[in-house]
C-alpha cells in the first residue's frame, strides 16, 4: 500500500527545483541585462574620449606682416596685371592705402550769367576830396552782369543840388563783331531839364585790320537836339606800329554843322609807348577850317 506523505512530499521537492531553476535564470538575464549596459557605457564614454581637440594658432609672424606692408597695389587694371595681387603695378603699398587719410575736395562754382551790385562815391581820390565843390560829389549805386551779354545799370545821385542820372549799357560779341548800346537819362530833380542820350556802337575784326561805326543821338523834352555819326579804322603797320584813321559828321536840328578827320599811329613795345596824330575839323556853315597835331611819348619803369 502506498504511503500518501511520500507522495506529497515528492511532489513539494520537484516545485522547489523548479523554483530555484527560474530565479537562476531571472539572476543570470539581470547580470546580462547589466553587463550589457555597462559594455554600451562603456563604448559612449570611449567614442567620446576619443577626440582631443588640438590648440590652432592663429597669430600672423612679423615677416609675414612686414610682406604684406611692402605689397604693392595697381591703380590703374590692366590685362597684364591680373596676375599681380591688387592688379596694377604701382609704387603704392598696403601700408601707404591704410596709413592714407582721404581729403574731400569741395568742388569750384563759377558763377555765370549773374547780376552783382556796386557802390561808389565820386570823387574817390582823397587827394581831391577837399577840394572838389559839393556840386560835383555825387553817389553811385548800379547793378553789373557778366555773362553772354555784359551789362550794367547805375544811377548817379547828387548831392547839391539833390537830382539823380541814370545810365546804363549792354554789349555782345560773337568773336568777331562786338555790339553795344548806351544810355544816358537826367539830372532829374535838379534846376535844369533833363537829357537824353544814347549811343549804337559796333567793331568787327576784318583782314586788314578793325572797322568801327557809332552812332550818338541826344534829346531833350523839346525833341532831338543833336547827334554824331563816326567810322574809325585801325590797322597793324609793322611790328609795334598800328596806323588809325577816322572820321565823323555831326548835326543838329538844322542838319549838319561839323566834319572832323583823324589820322595817325602808335608804338608800343617793352614799356615804352609814342603817339603820333593829326586831327583837323571843318564848320559846313561858316566854312571855318581848324586842326592840330598831338605828340604822345610814355615809358613804363
Amino acid at each position: 500500500m502506498a504511503d500518501a506523505s511520500s507522495g506529497v512530499s515528492g511532489s513539494d521537492s520537484s516545485q522547489n527545483a523548479q523554483n530555484a531553476a527560474d530565479r537562476a535564470a531571472e539572476t543570470a538575464a539581470a547580470q546580462q541585462a547589466a553587463a550589457d549596459k555597462a559594455a554600451t557605457e562603456a563604448a559612449a564614454a570611449a567614442a567620446l574620449n576619443s577626440v582631443q581637440a588640438a590648440p590652432v594658432d592663429l597669430s600672423i609672424s612679423p615677416a609675414a606682416i612686414s610682406q604684406l606692408s611692402a605689397m604693392t597695389v595697381d591703380t590703374v587694371p590692366s590685362l597684364s596685371s591680373l596676375q599681380t595681387l591688387g592688379g596694377v603695378p604701382t609704387a603704392a603699398t598696403y601700408a601707404d592705402i591704410a596709413q592714407a587719410t582721404a581729403t574731400p575736395t569741395t568742388p569750384a562754382v563759377t558763377e555765370y550769367n549773374a547780376w552783382s551790385a556796386g557802390f561808389s562815391i565820386t570823387p574817390n581820390d582823397p587827394a581831391t576830396v577837399e577840394t572838389t565843390p559839393l556840386s560835383a560829389v555825387s553817389i553811385n549805386v548800379g547793378l553789373n552782369h557778366v555773362g553772354d551779354i555784359n551789362a550794367n545799370l547805375e544811377a548817379r545821385m547828387g548831392i547839391a543840388p539833390a537830382q539823380v542820372t541814370f545810365a546804363g549799357a549792354v554789349s555782345y560779341t560773337n568773336g568777331v563783331t562786338t555790339y553795344g548800346l548806351s544810355g544816358l537819362a537826367g539830372p532829374f530833380g535838379g534846376i535844369a531839364d533833363p537829357n537824353y542820350g544814347i549811343t549804337a556802337t559796333t567793331a568787327t575784326e576784318l583782314d586788314f585790320g578793325k572797322l568801327g561805326l557809332s552812332l550818338n543821338v541826344n534829346a531833350n523834352a523839346d525833341g532831338f537836339t543833336n547827334g554824331t555819326f563816326g567810322a574809325n579804322v585801325t590797322t597793324p603797320l609793322s611790328e609795334g606800329w598800328n596806323g588809325f584813321a577816322g572820321v565823323s559828321v555831326s548835326g543838329d536840328r538844322n542838319g549838319v554843322n561839323a566834319v572832323e578827320g583823324m589820322l595817325g599811329a602808335n608804338y608800343n613795345a617793352n614799356g615804352a609807348s609814342l603817339g603820333v596824330s593829326g586831327s583837323g575839323r571843318v564848320d559846313t556853315r561858316t566854312g571855318d577850317v581848324s586842326g592840330g597835331a598831338k605828340f604822345n611819348l610814355g615809358i613804363k619803369f
